[in-house]
């Protein structure tokens, strides 16, 4: 698991969980494999701003199986998540952390999703209440982590600017779904 952390501190007791590719920027197919290749969702930089200027800590959590397959450099994907926080930043919106699963999943480790771990250790890290917090993915595999680490789980399908690929809840979990970061936003904290 790779870990990057803002800051040790909170700014408050609120958190939400946010998967990257498919929410906060276009998924793709052969996975994002450098700078060129990375396009924020057009909603998500307003929606971290409007998060942040309320106190709501973001945390990501994502797969990034394509560093252990060898189709992103690590210098490449360094690069790609210092300029995704540059832009968040410029835009008014922050990440607290952001915890990344590099494994294949022939791997069968305990970060990548649908397992818990990398929620689970954002969690012990920042001393979160998970049945008070929530998790934005674009995949079941999110919603079943989500589940898994005893937060609760929302599914973004962003079909209409090719951001994301729309995916069915599997049976015994309950799929609340949204276009896009910014009405999954508005859907847990209301108008913020």
């Amino acid at each position: 698991m790779l870990t990057w952390i803002q800051s040790p501190r909170p700014r408050s007791d609120k958190f939400l969980f946010v998967d990257r590719d498919g929410v906060i920027n276009a998924d793709r197919e052969d996975f994002i494999k450098n700078w060129s290749e990375y396009r924020f969702c057009p909603d998500a930089p307003e929606a971290l701003r409007r998060l942040k200027q309320h106190g709501i800590n973001v945390i990501l959590i994502s797969n990034q199986s394509g560093l252990n397959r060898g189709i992103i450099s690590w210098p490449d994907f360094w690069d790609i998540h210092l300029r995704m926080v540059q832009g968040i930043h410029q835009a008014g919106g922050d990440i607290l952390a952001a915890f990344y699963c590099p494994h294949r999943p022939d791997e069968e480790c305990t970060c990548r999703k649908p397992a818990p771990g990398m929620i689970l250790a954002a969690g012990a890290l920042f001393s979160i209440r998970m049945e008070a917090t929530w998790f934005i993915g674009d995949r079941v595999s999110d919603l079943k982590a989500a589940e898994s680490a005893g937060c609760r789980g929302i599914l973004v399908a962003r079909q209409q600017w090719g951001c994301g690929r729309r995916q069915d809840g599997p049976e015994g979990i309950e799929v609340r779904g949204f276009p896009d970061l910014a009405s999954a936003v508005k859907g847990i904290f209301g108008d913020l």
